[in-house]
């Protein structure tokens, strides 16, 4: 009896180490985006920051967070969850999502946004195209000694990186919540704030990270816990709350700090608005640590998705190449897009997360609150979702060649597109067509690994 208890006892993990775990969880999730966009979401709607910043909490922080109990759930991390909803599902938008995330668009955004800030602090912004190649070699060749060996990831991302951007962001809000340099506006869009918030919550890409993501952090539990299945799910809620905990905090924060500004700093958005708002409270020196500082959590993003895209391709390849050979792959093609611009990636980044993000949480959604038994149903809805996601994408990137409004007919029918919320409907109709038309192969199956 008393040894069945020690073994218990032995699979609880330590508070410094979980504590450890949901650092990393928060410094991955955190990078670039996290850090900059949600000071410029909270200045734009001003007095309505609250219901603005709810909108994104379900999209940026409450769905990301059920992601890790999904890929837990599921026995997986991406791969493995879209080949629940079939064969085709898994390849082409499983693929399409991870090379998205991955080397084509995700991780080259990181190293562009901190060569944009480093750029600033030592005037490199019209140094010759070498220098930020050179730049770029450099901080992907940083990022794989991160994260080479799967196993150290997480011990070495909460013991460099995680405890620099959290002391950095508590010192940035406090001061600015405390000594306000402006005060909130009427918000600066026509559309509902809720609403408003849970469609840039997108942008962060932490849904789909998460699914990317999830695997390094089953594995670093599973490994702790001699892979105990239990103990890895009971650690893993303990990690995330933590985790989650941490990036909630600051991502308020940030939301009220930019709503204060919305009377001095109308005119600036994203590194240009945090960065002016740091250099005002803190002086150049501030700035200049504020600008060295997104270096690095850009870093902490670059550092999860590689691992999280090396990881997907070893799964799909059944094991047949080799994680740190898909890494050093994914970190070249990352550096020849990088150089094309931060502005240019976001830019082009933006409409192909609308058509991930719905997909993403129908798949969410069904593994972590419905049984096997509506299997058919989660099909109808990641595909019915998907469709909906491609006209998103597509009215996206008309919008970019200047076609606007290109299926505002469509918009009008489908209740709460308008609003951003259009794929509602295909995932309520889509699950009920998909549960009594689509077989369902697993329905007897469990869906726990």
């Amino acid at each position: 009896m008393e040894d069945g208890k020690n073994t218990k006892q032995s699979f609880t993990l330590p508070f410094i180490i979980l504590l450890a775990i949901g650092g990393s969880i928060f410094a991955m999730h955190y990078g670039a985006s996290c850090m900059l966009w949600p000071t410029t979401w909270g200045r734009n709607s001003g007095t309505a920051v609250w219901p603005a910043f709810f909108g994104f909490f379900c999209t940026g922080l409450l769905l990301p967070f059920l992601g890790y109990f999904a890929v837990n759930r599921g026995g997986g991390p991406l791969f493995t969850l879209a080949s629940k909803v079939g064969p085709n599902f898994a390849q082409i938008f499983g693929g399409f999502t991870v090379l998205i995330m991955g080397p084509f668009f995700v991780i080259p955004r990181m190293s562009a946004a901190a060569w944009d800030a480093l750029s600033k602090i030592f005037a490199l912004e019209s140094s010759p195209w070498i220098v930020l190649f050179l730049f770029t070699v450099a901080y992907y060749a940083i990022t794989y000694w991160f994260i080479y060996k799967q196993t150290a990831i997480v011990d070495k991302l909460s013991r460099i990186l995680v405890p620099l951007l959290l002391l950095m962001e508590v010192i940035i809000i406090t001061k600015c919540l405390i000594f306000p340099i402006g005060d909130p506006v009427a918000p600066n869009y026509a559309q509902n704030p809720f609403a408003y918030g849970f469609i840039n919550g997108y942008q962060t890409m932490d849904l789909p990270a998460a699914l990317m993501f999830a695997g390094i952090i089953l594995t670093d539990i599973g490994n702790r816990v001699k892979g105990n299945k239990n103990a890895v799910l009971g650690n893993l809620v303990k990690a995330g709350i933590i985790g989650f905990i941490m990036l909630a905090v600051i991502e308020v924060g940030e939301f009220l700090l930019g709503a204060s500004t919305g009377s001095v700093y109308g005119d600036l958005d994203y590194a240009k608005l945090f960065a002016t708002v740091v250099l005002k409270q803190f002086g150049l020196v501030g700035a200049m640590c504020f600008n060295v500082a997104l270096v690095f959590a850009a870093m902490t993003t670059a550092i999860g998705l590689t691992a999280g895209t090396a990881e997907y391709f070893v799964d799909a390849a059944k094991g047949r190449w080799s994680y740190q050979k898909i890494a050093i792959v994914v970190l070249v093609v990352s550096t020849i897009i990088s150089v094309c611009g931060l502005d240019q990636i976001v830019k082009w980044t933006a409409p192909i997360l609308n058509m991930i993000y719905p997909p993403c949480i129908a798949l969410v959604l069904f593994i972590v609150f419905f049984p096997p038994r509506f299997s058919g149903a989660m099909k109808g809805a990641c595909y019915a979702s998907l469709g909906w996601g491609v006209v998103e994408a597509l009215n996206g990137y008309m919008g970019l060649f200047g076609v606007e409004n290109a299926f505002q007919g469509l918009y009008n029918i489908v209740p709460g597109a308008n609003a951003g919320f259009g794929f509602i409907l295909f995932f309520v109709v889509g699950a009920i067509i998909g549960h009594f038309a689509l077989k369902s192969e697993d329905a007897n199956q469990s869906l726990s690994a």
